[in-house]
């Protein structure tokens, strides 16, 4: 799988996960379509999850823009993210926030990018979606 032209805003999560690089969005067969989107194809933590379910509720875009922020539950994902796939939600929330989301947008796609083939490297497991190239020990920018 390749990216669009432009990432659709909606593929950013609240907590600013770029949907596009997860797993099961790059599922050949019925793809997630994000986290801003319906509930189709989406993992059963992801149809559940707090973060999700409360952004929506307070009618933010993205959780920085939270009075609680960094709350509780997003402290605790993004030391799962750290530990596991080395990707750090509240980095990508500053970024987001100090660049604006058409920005933020073409930093994702560039640092997401396989630079061999130009597939879409996969956060969790840091292999591009289309030449199966192992990205694990490259150091993300």
């Amino acid at each position: 799988m390749r990216f669009e032209k432009e990432i659709p805003e909606n593929m950013i999560s609240y907590c600013g996960i770029n949907c596009n690089v997860c797993y099961v969005f790059l599922k050949k067969k019925k793809p997630c379509l994000g986290c801003r989107n319906n509930d189709d194809g989406k993992p059963e933590h992801c149809r559940k999850c707090k973060i999700k379910d409360c952004a929506f509720i307070k009618g933010f875009e993205y959780c920085y823009k939270c009075e609680e922020y960094p709350c509780a539950v997003l402290k605790r994902l993004n030391k799962s993210y750290l530990t596991r796939y080395k990707e750090n939600i509240k980095e990508n929330m500053i970024k987001l926030k100090e660049t604006g989301i058409k920005d933020f947008l073409k930093i994702e796609k560039e640092r997401w990018k396989c630079p061999e083939c130009k597939g879409i490297i996969s956060v969790h497991s840091k292999i591009c979606s289309e030449c199966d190239k192992d990205y694990k020990t490259w150091e993300e920018n």
